[in-house]
């Protein structure tokens, strides 16, 4: 919002994201509001929630933020994956369901095309109103410095006022105290990937990134890693420059200086 008491162009932001990038927080609530759009015959009635964050802990951010808590913008709740509830519930979703549920209990059908006894419908499995007072990880889909790239979603303003899916950033989840924890020692899927990082070369270290699927639940993390090492924004180019790590020149091994 801007402050008509104070015009300058010193106070812009990034759309209304805020500073933040990535960041963890525990989920503190999770308020819905009635909401209506358009006009005359055109206008509809809509539900938008809003997810409250406490405890915050910035892991990227655009500008210093200081604040100990963060609300998303509000979301329209729809049942549609191309949507922004939908992009960040299938985030979640898919989080969840890889971690907590086998492969077989995923499936619907059994190869034979017959039913299968095994499949637990996504009715029955963990949903976000359960996760109220655990720790997350978001991170916006943007396509900067390595984040996920933002998804095409509908916005009835493009191509004249036609509409058009076009990219829009929008928040993910990429991790969930308690469900998707490496070891179940509460580490973020960046910290446990340094962990793996240290001591080993970058094709030992892609070896063992294949092997965790908790590191792999991080699709921006996963992005990083998957460019090259040259990359500036590529994760080992990060951890580098960054003075996480160093790398011996004869033998390739990446080493986690000390604190």
């Amino acid at each position: 919002m801007v402050d008509d008491k104070l015009i300058t162009t010193r106070n812009l932001v990034d759309g209304d994201f805020g500073a933040l990038r990535r960041f963890t927080g525990v989920l503190d609530s999770m308020p819905i509001e009635d909401s209506e759009f358009g006009e005359g015959d055109q206008k509809k009635k809509s539900k938008r929630v809003t997810l409250n964050f406490k405890e915050i802990e910035v892991i990227e951010a655009v500008e210093p933020y200081a604040f100990p808590t963060y609300s998303t913008r509000p979301m329209t709740l729809s049942n549609r994956k191309k949507s922004v509830w939908g992009v960040l519930g299938e985030s979640f979703n898919d989080l969840v369901d890889h971690a907590l549920y086998s492969e077989i209990q995923l499936k619907p059908k059994l190869d034979d095309g017959s039913d299968n006894p095994d499949f637990i419908k996504p009715a029955d499995r963990m949903d976000i109103e359960s996760c109220i007072g655990k720790r997350f990880g978001l991170v916006l889909a943007d396509g900067e410095n390595g984040r996920p790239d933002p998804p095409l979603l509908f916005d009835g303003r493009a191509n004249e006022g036609q509409g058009a899916d076009v990219p829009r950033p929008t928040w993910m989840v990429y991790s969930v105290e308690g469900v998707a924890v490496a070891g179940g020692s509460g580490k973020t899927p960046y910290e446990a990937a340094m962990e793996l990082l240290d001591g080993r070369t970058a094709a030992e270290f892609n070896d063992k990134v294949l092997a965790d699927q908790y590191i792999r639940s991080d699709t921006a993390l996963l992005s990083s890693m998957s460019k090259p090492e040259s990359a500036p924004d590529s994760f080992l180019a990060t951890m580098v420059s960054t003075g996480q790590f160093t790398k011996d020149a004869g033998t390739g091994v990446y080493t986690r200086k000390k604190a």
